[in-house]
């Protein structure tokens, strides 16, 4: 459970290059047809800020307080997530995992249709339109069912300030474009999260769909994946999930360690994105006509 700046700056550097590269790659491909490749790539990198996000919500990601809020706050701003509405929704969602009418997390409850599973979860569509829309409530201090659920009348000050500080920014990138009456401020700067919506999509959804809902054990509800050491360093040990929830205090480096440690009491993880793919199409394809099915988790120990 030790957390350390210097582990964290790594990884944080690390993006910041790898984003850093693949943005000037494609602000140089605009006007051209390399563009769509080029901003395919610098969105996939971009909504990786989501796994920074996620973990300096949790406080982990950093021994230090000032620089864990920081970057909550700077990562925060490029996928519209407010630093302190998410980390207390968050919060539920670790106590309620699965749990329908609970979890705030949860957008698709089983059974799960082609239409809700392809376009709102895969292309991320529920999840874009989500967040910005949450952006706005809190912005004008008018916020959804679940955050007033979740959030203190203090803590709903302090994120509907942080809403308005991210709508002033997004707002400043717009007009710069129409000053400069040119895209390129908005697709450098704003685009980048619609184009790495379904990188997102997919990685977001190999974390918990297909799987048992109304359970109350992480291994039935939560997917353990192995996957290279490249998307690993960029998710940051998030496919490490049943052991993140059932630990969440563990810090994203020493999740490798927390798996070798209780694997013999979880299931066996999936091997890669395509085989967590090929398990939440077959689930979708069950469902239709056994809405009961989930997919079977087999746990060694008892």
């Amino acid at each position: 459970m030790q957390t350390n700046d210097w582990i964290g700056l790594i990884y944080l550097g690390g993006f910041i290059v790898a984003l850093s590269f693949s943005g000037y790659l494609a602000f140089l491909s605009i006007d051209t047809l390399w563009s769509i490749p080029a901003f395919l790539t610098y969105g996939g990198i971009w909504v990786f800020a989501t796994s920074i996000v996620h973990e300096t919500c949790h406080g982990t990601a950093f021994r230090s307080r000032w620089l864990n809020e920081t970057v909550l706050f700077l990562a925060g701003l490029l996928v519209q997530q407010t630093p302190t509405g998410l980390r207390w929704t968050h919060v539920r969602h670790h106590n309620h995992t699965g749990m329908v009418d609970k979890d705030v997390e949860l957008v698709l409850s089983n059974p799960l249709s082609w239409r809700s599973f392809l376009l709102g979860q895969l292309c991320d569509v529920n999840s874009i339109f989500y967040y910005f829309k949450l952006v706005v409530l809190l912005a004008i201090g008018k916020p959804d069912q679940e955050h007033r659920d979740c959030l203190s009348k203090i803590a709903l000050r302090r994120a509907y300030w942080e809403a308005r500080a991210f709508l002033v920014v997004y707002v400043l990138i717009v007009l710069w474009s129409i000053g400069l009456q040119a895209w390129w401020p908005f697709l450098v700067f704003l685009f980048p999260r619609m184009a790495g919506a379904p990188v997102h999509g997919v990685i977001l959804a190999t974390q918990h769909i297909g799987l048992a809902q109304n359970a109350r054990d992480y291994r039935m509800t939560t997917r353990t994946m192995l996957v290279n050491p490249l998307l690993r360093f960029v998710y940051w040990n998030m496919n490490y999930h049943i052991e993140h929830h059932m630990y969440r205090m563990v810090p994203f480096h020493a999740l490798p360690a927390l798996h070798n440690e209780v694997k013999h009491d979880c299931p066996q993880p999936t091997r890669g994105v395509h085989r967590a793919l090929k398990e939440m199409f077959d689930t979708v394809a069950r469902q239709q006509f056994d809405p009961d099915y989930s997919l079977p988790r087999v746990i060694n120990s008892s």
